[in-house]
């Protein structure tokens, strides 16, 4: 699956097309805060927002990535359950400074 594909189905889907796994829940539950206070911001996140970066790291998994703030991004790692209709397992997520993707000038 390329990542053309994936953007694609990320901008269609809706809330049922979400299968959140219990690994995910529980690092959400473990990891929230004023930033992401829980799974329905993630969701919304999802739905609502753009990535600022998608990585593959193998056919069916990939790494999203949203900005939070100035200084952090919201990595959402997600593989693909289904393809036809499309379903995303959201496996974990966790924030990361955002650094990583932004170059200095």
């Amino acid at each position: 699956m390329d990542i053309d594909y994936v953007l694609k189905c990320l901008s269609e889907i809706n809330e049922n097309d979400l299968h959140s796994t219990k690994h995910f829940e529980i690092r959400v539950n473990q990891r929230k805060n004023d930033l992401v206070p829980g799974v329905i911001s993630i969701y919304s996140k999802i739905l609502k927002e753009k990535p600022v970066s998608i990585a593959k790291q193998n056919d069916r998994t990939f790494k999203l990535l949203y900005n939070l703030n100035d200084d952090n991004d919201l990595a959402i790692i997600i593989s693909i359950g289904n393809n036809n209709p499309i379903s995303f397992n959201l496996v974990t997520c966790f924030i990361e400074g955002n650094y990583k993707r932004l170059r200095e000038e």
